[in-house]
């Protein structure tokens, strides 16, 4: 009897400790489950969220360039309805020009004229440079040479500094590229930049290798105003300027799949960043 009683208190024990077992086990086991799912899910959210933020960007470029396309079309149109009249008034200047002795008043108004029409010319010029959509040739770029042959060809070069630690290769087309540095460049000398400095890293963006160039000057800086339309084609801030310059660079830019921002403050310089990817990343 005794031992009976013994082992009915023994199983009753048992089936007590296997009921606490089962009720205690599966929500130690969810609650060890519960950061790794939620890492999953952060993962997966993070995802998301990076393929929304690459679609947005995407989305945004692609308006850009077909606004850029758009007036690309009508800067050509103009440009060449324009040149035709320019000719010919040209020639008769030139002509007239002629006509009149050296020292003559009359002469000087003509020659006058004359350099409004090569100027309006340089003008045009520009329109049909940033209408044209030129095919992409990308080949490997050396960076530290590519940089260091365009200082050269400045005749303020002592004005512009580079750093670039050790070499980096970009993939792109050079002559755009050069095109779209120069630009850079020259707007901040022009803009009254004392020291402009140009540097370049290598990084990644969205999974992908790339190569960030940044142009920061330390001329006088733009208003948030000024940010808001400094790639807007035929805006600008200088007397003589068209407005071309910076809507070509960020139209080469996008050509290359890359992106280019700008940070500035009024009279607190500006800096252009470049971020161009790299092929086979």
């Amino acid at each position: 009897m005794t031992d009976t009683f013994l082992i009915i208190i023994t199983v009753g024990i048992l089936l007590i400790v296997l009921a606490i077992a089962l009720v205690l086990l599966p929500r130690t086991l969810r609650e060890k489950e519960q950061p790794q799912r939620v890492t999953e899910m952060d993962m997966v959210l993070s995802s998301f969220q990076t393929m929304g933020n690459e679609l947005k960007a995407l989305k945004e470029q692609l308006v850009v360039k077909e606004r850029l396309a758009a007036l690309g079309e009508i800067s050509a149109g103009i440009a060449h309805e324009f040149r035709n009249p320019m000719s010919v008034i040209s020639g008769y200047a030139k002509l007239l020009s002629k006509s009149f002795p050296e020292g003559d008043e009359r002469r000087e108004l003509v020659d006058g004229i004359q350099r409004e029409i090569d100027g309006m010319n340089a003008v045009m010029t520009e329109l049909l440079g940033f209408s044209r959509s030129e095919p992409i040739r990308k080949t490997s770029i050396s960076l530290r040479s590519f940089l260091d042959e365009m200082v050269r060809s400045f005749d303020e070069k002592d004005r512009i500094s580079i750093d670039l630690t050790g070499d980096l290769l970009c993939d792109g087309d050079a002559t755009l590229l050069r095109q779209a540095m120069r630009n850079l460049i020259k707007n901040a000398l022009e803009a009254g930049a004392g020291e402009v400095r140009v540097n370049a890293r290598s990084g990644e963006v969205s999974g992908r290798r790339s190569v960030c160039i940044t142009v920061q000057d330390n001329g006088p800086g733009l208003d948030e105003a000024e940010l808001s339309r400094i790639f807007t084609p035929f805006y600008t801030t200088k007397a003589d300027g068209t407005g071309i310059g910076l809507a070509l660079v960020q139209k080469i830019v996008l050509a290359h799949g890359g992106s280019i921002t700008v940070e500035s403050t009024k009279g607190g310089g500006a800096l252009f960043r470049l971020e161009l990817p790299c092929e086979g990343s």
